[in-house]
């Protein structure tokens, strides 16, 4: 009789060994999820200011094409009037 108390004694703290080694597994195991939740916040974060700079950057693309398109109008009207101003200096120097 002594000798299955020993031996379930033994037998209950190789139990409570394992639990507690489990239990630090699982700690350790909660902790890292909340590492990598931390993480997916913080890259969440960074995609969203990128989203808004791009945002921002598609907007600035946007008023430079149409200034680009303004100032190619300017200069086509410019080329047209030092095209007149051509001619008129020609005829001036035929007479």
């Amino acid at each position: 009789m002594v000798k299955k108390k020993v031996i379930l004694k033994e037998a209950v703290s190789d139990i409570n060994k394992e639990t507690a080694e489990l239990n630090r597994q699982k700690n350790d195991l909660r902790k890292e999820i909340s590492q990598i939740d931390a993480s997916k916040k913080d890259a969440y974060k960074v995609e969203e200011a990128l989203q808004k700079k791009i945002g921002m950057l598609i907007t600035q693309e946007s008023k430079l094409a149409q200034k680009k398109k303004e100032i190619k109008i300017k200069i086509d009207a410019l080329s047209d009037k030092v095209g007149k101003i051509q001619k008129i200096k020609s005829e001036m120097s035929e007479i």
